[in-house]
């Protein structure tokens, strides 16, 4: 009996959401502007036109993003060109972003019996947390607990661990920093960063 309705195969029903999907995702690619631009700090494992070492890495690099409505993309080769990026730009860009971001967060404390600061963490959903290593707020935050000079690790996209350099404490912390690491979502790398009034650079990586 005709009913005037007509079944699709799932196979049909499939192909046309998958097509619509595109399609939508595409011209949202195309023409939904960029809410923010930095740089994301990601292990080397991960494959981009776009990205560079930081000072005596081998297993991190710095990689260009932008955000926008459906989170965030890394730069290809025609978005860099045709906005005429360069590093310089790109990361006089990102250390802005840094800086409004060490404004907001707020680190966690780890502290021994006397009250002193052993270390901090940071975590945050913000997707260019990592990019808080290129402020100079970063020593200003902790100038007062743990000196002029940090050794900072990037776990995780998400998460930021700060020590002091002075007396090496971060060594203490090298299993259990090497074991979440393991577990990270979004890894970044074990190298240990170096970072002070003049910049960052790695100093070395945790054993695994």
């Amino acid at each position: 009996m005709a009913t005037g309705f007509q079944f699709l195969r799932p196979s049909s029903i499939l192909a046309i959401f998958a097509t619509a999907l595109l399609t939508h995702t595409g011209r949202a690619q195309e023409d939904a502007p960029a809410k923010r631009v930095g740089i994301i700090f990601e292990g080397t494992f991960e494959k981009h036109v776009n990205s560079k070492k930081p000072a005596d890495s081998e297993l991190t690099q710095m990689v260009p993003y932008y955000e926008w409505d459906y989170g965030v993309r890394a730069f290809d080769e025609s978005y860099w060109t045709k906005n005429r990026f360069t590093w310089e730009r790109i990361t006089a860009i990102a250390e802005r972003l840094g800086d409004d971001l060490m404004e907001v967060i707020e680190p966690m404390a780890v502290r021994d019996d006397r009250g002193v600061i052993k270390y901090a963490y940071i975590k945050d959903k913000d997707p260019f947390l990592t990019s808080i290593i290129l402020s100079k707020k970063l020593v200003e935050k902790f100038r007062d607990s743990m000196g002029d000079s940090l050794h900072v690790m990037l776990i995780d996209r998400h998460i930021v661990y700060v020590f002091p350099a002075t007396g090496m404490p971060i060594a203490d912390y090298g299993p259990a920093l090497v074991d979440e690491y393991r577990k990270a979502r979004l890894p970044v790398s074990l190298e240990v960063f170096l970072v002070d009034d003049y910049g960052f650079r790695v100093i070395g990586e945790l054993e695994r």
